[in-house]
């Protein structure tokens, strides 16, 4: 298992397994600038395509080279998660999106990656346990013990909507959508604060940027540095995003490097005992991203 940051995910592209594109963009002959992909076996793979999914799945795999782009597979549920391990050179990717993890199925998909740990693992929160603060504290107990396997907490707000028998408004972002925004604020508070990332939920109108810069730019505000991507034309405005600004540099060097305690900076008090777990987060962002404002 190689080493692999949260931070270097960035657009996380979800393309299905039958996508006529999948050979070149894993073999680097398409969006090269692309960090990471998902190749999906579920809701985006009919029922009766499964099996001719397995079988390109497999072919993949025997021509597969290892390179920069992280891959992981979603499987549909837990058995076809069974199918796909037995599969010849299955060692070679990143790990595995798994979905709809909840109370219900997560002893069976945990016990699976207590045998076969050399896999990075993304739980995906979809189901009506959401809605339940004491169901998702099960699960973070859960999953406390596999969090060095754990890149990142993946939020499916079009299943969670779904639920709410609703749909998404494209001209709003997820935070001015009030019950799934109270979800993944749950989500964030409860798992975060003890050290596990969290990805901020596909915006599915990928003809519109305005609304997806608007909610990139909340998405920032609440440390959510990873998000499902359904269109590679979402892939450039998303990880753009993810820059910092010569400002945030700034501080963020001050705060990490040098020994006062307290300082101002355009008009604002920071402190190093307080600010440090921010800094940090500057830093790795900018040794993947850059500055978005540099000359």
């Amino acid at each position: 298992m190689r080493k692999i940051d949260y931070y270097e995910l960035g657009a996380t592209l979800y393309v299905p397994c039958l996508n006529k594109n999948l050979e070149l963009i894993i073999e680097r002959k398409k969006y090269l600038y692309l960090k990471s992909i998902v190749i999906c076996l579920e809701d985006s793979t009919a029922l009766n395509e499964v099996e001719k999914g397995m079988k390109r799945l497999e072919k993949l795999l025997k021509q597969f080279i290892i390179s920069d782009l992280k891959i992981f597979i979603r499987p549909r549920n837990i058995e076809n998660l069974k199918d796909i391990l037995k599969i010849k050179n299955i060692n070679m990717i990143d790990g595995f999106s798994l979905p709809k993890f909840d109370t219900n199925s997560m002893a069976e998909y945990l016990s699976i990656f207590t045998e076969v740990n050399h896999f990075y693992i993304m739980p995906i929160l979809e189901t009506k346990d959401v809605f339940s603060s004491l169901k998702l504290q099960d699960i973070f107990r859960e999953l406390e013990p596999f969090k060095e396997k754990i890149l990142v907490i993946r939020v499916g707000g079009e299943d969670i909507l779904s639920l709410l028998d609703t749909i998404r408004d494209c001209s709003k972002t997820i935070y001015e959508i009030m019950p799934l925004y109270l979800v993944l604020s749950t989500i964030i508070n409860t798992f975060k604060p003890y050290g596990f990332n969290i990805s901020s939920t596909v915006y599915s109108c990928f003809g519109e940027y305005k609304i997806l810069e608007k909610e990139l730019l909340r998405d920032k505000d609440h440390q959510l540095f990873n998000k499902t991507c359904i269109h590679p034309r979402q892939i450039e405005m998303i990880e753009n995003s993810y820059k910092v600004t010569k400002d945030e540099y700034t501080i963020a060097n001050k705060l990490l490097k040098e020994e006062e305690a307290i300082f101002s900076y355009n008009s604002r008090m920071y402190e190093k005992a307080t600010h440090s777990n921010w800094a940090k987060s500057i830093i790795l962002r900018y040794k993947i991203y850059g500055v978005k404002d540099a000359e």
